[in-house]
């Protein structure tokens, strides 16, 4: 009496929201809701943006902002970056593992904005474009982390290419900005 065509799509819709390509979609519409939301926010709370970024400095390291000071040493300042990075993957990765793709994503969008708005109140200049290139890097690398957790978590082992692939991309990427990252420092 029932076709066992009705099943056939709830199968198929399954399949398409487990997608690697579909969830990245999700996790990149999610992030820029979330950068709305933190443009608005600045825009209508500009100095409360600026006094909480200022008293709560160490949420810029969580999103991977550090001021540089001068006198580092290069092997320090590569050390830095390259943990403090790896370790935000890490729990970018951990946290699309335990389904928090969307929550993450739009606070990921909030705070990189109001951040980086923030900064050109706080500096009293312009963010400059490497800034710009280097934290939106940044900030794609971790939504294919995000992704990729949460793809993992759908799909186990069943697609062990797609895990393979998105993490050798992921490092890539996180090779290629923290690459790109000291250049700017030391240019």
């Amino acid at each position: 009496m029932f076709s066992s065509n009705e099943n056939k799509t709830d199968i198929s819709f399954g399949k398409i929201n487990s997608s690697y390509w579909v969830i990245f979609g999700k996790s990149l519409c999610w992030l820029l809701l979330g950068a709305a939301l933190g443009f608005a926010f600045f825009y209508f709370f500009k100095d409360l943006s600026v006094l909480l970024i200022n008293k709560f400095k160490f949420l810029q390291g969580i999103f991977g902002i550090r001021e540089y000071q001068e006198g580092i040493g290069f092997a320090s300042v590569l050390l830095m970056i390259v943990i403090g990075n790896l370790l935000s993957t890490a729990a970018y990765f951990a946290l699309g593992y335990l389904r928090a793709l969307i929550p993450i994503a739009v606070l990921t969008g909030f705070f990189v904005v109001v951040l980086m708005a923030a900064g050109t109140v706080r500096h009293q200049s312009a963010v400059p474009m490497e800034v710009v290139f280097l934290l939106s890097g940044e900030t794609l690398y971790r939504v294919f982390a995000v992704t990729t957790g949460e793809h993992f978590h759908k799909n186990r082992i069943k697609k062990r290419w797609v895990l393979i692939s998105s993490l050798t991309a992921v490092l890539i990427m996180f090779a290629g900005t923290a690459i790109y990252e000291m250049l700017q420092i030391f240019g």
